[in-house]
């Protein structure tokens, strides 16, 4: 247990953030952690380690190697705990995808070729995301379970279709009622009709582009997180019924079960 000034041993380090002792040691002697301060023969640790080991942690779940993770936390800080920001920027070559997910790049090539898989095109070069990674390992997670490849694109293809012309419809439907303004909020009305002027409310023309920019990028974020909660919910409401017509006791017994899992098994 920490003292006042959050000072750790390591026993106490690691039960804190919830790993073994042997792991802390193992990302120190790596150069993930920083020593801790020495008292004669007593090595105390504080609240800069715990949340370095709660990075590494969130990092490792994510599918990061410890070669990652080393990458990762190059650009904190080491006396405040602060790391590099870890997000969904399309920075990614289809070889980091390989390796965070797991899966040879071979058959990301295979998903790429099938349409499942879809980098952005950044100055010419393809480049993809953590949300690329995520979907790999949540599409080997369905391959477990026991759905082939082909029987998962069977069922995916209608989706991407459907998914492409929502992608489209929404984009024109912000240009109508909000990348318009945006755009154009450098124009004012004289009395003499319109007339180009500066920026509105005196931002540059990076600041325009960076607002439209951020429009998109949030459309794309809440439009995205719209469908994946409503088709998680119809196909759940789905499995429901299929569960209650034609499952057994104990299939809707664990299926009710399922539903209510705060906490589910990670997806590897």
């Amino acid at each position: 247990m920490a003292v006042a000034d959050e000072r750790y041993r390591a026993d106490e380090l690691a039960a804190e953030v919830g790993i073994s002792v042997q792991a802390l040691r193992a990302y120190q002697s790596k150069g993930l952690l920083p020593p801790p301060r020495h008292e004669g023969r007593v090595a105390w640790y504080g609240a800069m380690h715990r949340d370095r080991l709660v990075q590494i942690r969130r990092l490792k779940g994510r599918g990061y190697s410890l070669r990652m993770i080393g990458e990762a936390l190059e650009g904190g800080t080491p006396h405040n705990g602060a790391t590099a920001p870890v997000d969904d920027h399309a920075v990614l070559r289809l070889a980091d995808v390989a390796e965070r997910s797991g899966l040879p790049v071979e058959m990301l090539r295979a998903l790429e070729a099938s349409g499942l898989l879809r980098p952005h095109e950044v100055d010419g070069a393809f480049r993809f995301s953590e949300a690329d990674v995520r979907f790999v390992r949540h599409v080997l997670a369905l391959l477990g379970a026991g759905l082939s490849l082909d029987d998962f694109m069977r069922i995916a293809r209608p989706l991407i279709d459907a998914i492409d012309e929502l992608g489209r419809d929404a984009v024109d439907a912000w240009a109508d009622l909000v990348g318009s303004r945006l755009r154009h909020a450098g124009i004012h009305v004289t009395g003499h009709g319109p007339a180009a002027a500066g920026p509105a409310e005196g931002r540059s023309p990076e600041e325009q582009a960076a607002r439209v920019a951020e429009s998109l990028r949030a459309l794309a974020t809440i439009v995205g997180q719209l469908v994946a909660y409503r088709v998680e919910r119809s196909i759940l409401d789905a499995a429901r019924h299929d569960i209650e017509a034609h499952g057994t006791d104990e299939e809707r017994t664990a299926f009710a079960g399922a539903l209510t899992d705060t906490h589910p098994p990670p997806i590897t």
